[in-house]
């Protein structure tokens, strides 16, 4: 997914490029959570820093790092000062990654220092070629994106720099979005048009193996005559996926870890890979050894690790009766209901924990929104998407969820207020998201204007719906619905 280069220029002198040290890299970790537990943020954001500094596409870690972040914002956690600012000028690509991830890490809703990581970011991926950092240069441009977004006074020079970073690293579809973005903002420049058009045929190129230039060597050409080698390679890669293959990394990653039970990184990759074989008996062992780690260490990483794994069992369940259902079974339509009460229970207690244990986490409040909501729990769910908002990532998502629930409170006007600020937040008009807001705000518009005899608000309705059928006109039932709507404008009209 992520476009590598190799770079004459290397971060050491010697030319050898960056050298791992793991052990070390895992102390600073180890130490990282363990500060983290006493509540000095400030000091584990500085052991996530050194460790990173040996392990720095560990995107796991960076993850850490910003839920202590978060944590150390809601503490009242201070901005870098100006001193540390003028500080951070490492003397390498990592370092300099590094460094800028350190000054977001102390401010997390700063937009310029999130740039400023992703550039430093995309800087070290062209420098280090044998390192992911186009991974993690992934994830924070997401967080740029996303936040610009949510701001109301959006900048379309961001939206720009973010489109050039993201194809930078190869992911044009992010890149095209961002575009899409700034065009928003400004749909006359044509400059920005042709660089979207561009961008769309690279994506293109790209998803069909043809992202190299035509004339060289490595390009379409050559993709042509490997033809034969390309089958080979995707005959392998679905014998990769059989069930013996899964047993044999099983096998090796076991035997890795049984080396040093102590890893926490062998002990991660053996799970997932019991996981993979998605089996009741595997995804148990997998369970088994979580559960000894969690009560060894006390990590709640582990304990959020036992709930995936048993949330993975649900699903897998539910599709098989599922299919049963469908083919007329009556005894699996009575089982998959009772399981699937059992699996909005589990979820509940589930997210209820994990809120407790990471309450700066606002996709977790999101997905606790969620099910208090499928549990018809609506004062709370609402509570929960409220606080999740906060997140600019599923801001829109969370503002539907809120008119959702209220309609199904009966609250129109708020509904209405909510799912305005939630298609304003969204800005694309034509994904799942934007089409499933505006037929809840078609919804409630037209309850609000048969309740009020509204001819204002029945137009509004109507006006709502025919973009939805503009957009897509097999969305639903909105040709149905439009017509209904128009038939109440004429006879509030009459």
């Amino acid at each position: 997914m992520f476009r590598k280069k190799k770079s004459e220029d290397r971060s050491g002198d010697d030319g050898e490029g960056f050298q791992r040290d793991l052990p070390r890299a895992r102390k600073f970790f180890e130490h990282a959570l363990a500060v983290a537990d006493t509540r000095n943020y400030a000091y584990a954001i500085e052991c996530y820093i050194n460790g990173l500094r040996h392990d720095p596409d560990n995107l796991a870690q960076h993850e850490a790092l910003h839920e202590v972040a978060l944590k150390y914002k809601v503490g009242g956690g201070k901005p870098a000062s100006l001193i540390e600012r003028f500080k951070s000028l490492g003397k390498d690509p990592v370092s300099r990654m590094l460094d800028a991830e350190k000054l977001w890490s102390k401010d997390t809703i700063n937009v310029s220092l999130m740039l400023a990581f992703l550039e430093k970011a995309v800087e070290a991926d062209r420098a280090e070629g044998e390192l992911n950092l186009g991974e993690v240069a992934f994830w924070v441009g997401q967080y740029v994106l996303q936040s610009t977004v949510a701001n109301k006074k959006s900048n379309k020079t961001i939206f720009v720099r973010t489109s050039e970073l993201f194809e930078a690293i190869g992911r044009y579809d992010m890149a095209v979005e961002s575009c899409k973005r700034a065009l928003v903002l400004d749909s006359e420049d044509k400059v920005l048009l042709m660089r979207l058009k561009d961008l769309e045929t690279e994506q293109t190129m790209a998803e069909g193996g043809y992202s190299e230039s035509v004339g060289e060597e490595g390009g379409f050409r050559k993709s042509v005559r490997d033809l034969a080698k390309q089958r080979a390679l995707e005959q392998d890669d679905q014998i990769a996926k059989t069930s013996s293959a899964i047993d044999e990394t099983i096998e090796r990653r076991r035997a890795e870890y049984e080396e040093d039970p102590q890893d926490i990184d062998r002990l991660r990759k053996l799970v997932q890979a019991l996981r993979q074989k998605s089996a009741d008996e595997t995804d148990d062992e997998a369970i088994k050894l979580l559960t000894e780690a969690y009560t060894q260490t006390g990590q709640y990483r582990h304990k959020s690790d036992i709930g995936d794994t048993r949330m993975a069992q649900f699903s897998r369940k539910l599709r098989s009766l599922r299919k049963s259902t469908q083919d007329g079974d009556e005894q699996a339509g009575r089982q998959f209901k009772q399981l699937r009460s059992e699996q909005l229970t589990f979820e509940l207690e589930e997210y209820t924990d994990r809120v407790k244990n990471y309450p700066t986490d606002m996709k977790l409040r999101f997905e606790l929104g969620k099910r208090l909501q499928l549990s018809k729990k609506f004062d709370d769910a609402i509570a929960m998407f409220q606080e999740a908002q906060a997140d600019p990532r599923n801001r829109a998502a969370c503002l539907f969820a809120l008119g959702v629930c209220y309609l199904q409170k009966g609250w129109n006007d708020e509904a209405v207020n909510s799912l305005k600020r939630g298609i304003e937040a969204h800005a694309i008009a034509d994904d799942r998201l934007a089409l499933n807001m505006r037929y809840a705000l078609m919804d409630a518009l037209e309850k609000q204007a048969i309740r009020s005899k509204d001819i204002d608000l029945a137009r509004e309705a109507q006006e709502t719906a025919s973009q939805i059928l503009q957009t897509n006109i097999n969305y639903r039932d909105i040709r149905e619905r439009l017509d209904k709507i128009r038939a109440t404008v004429d006879q509030m009209a009459q």
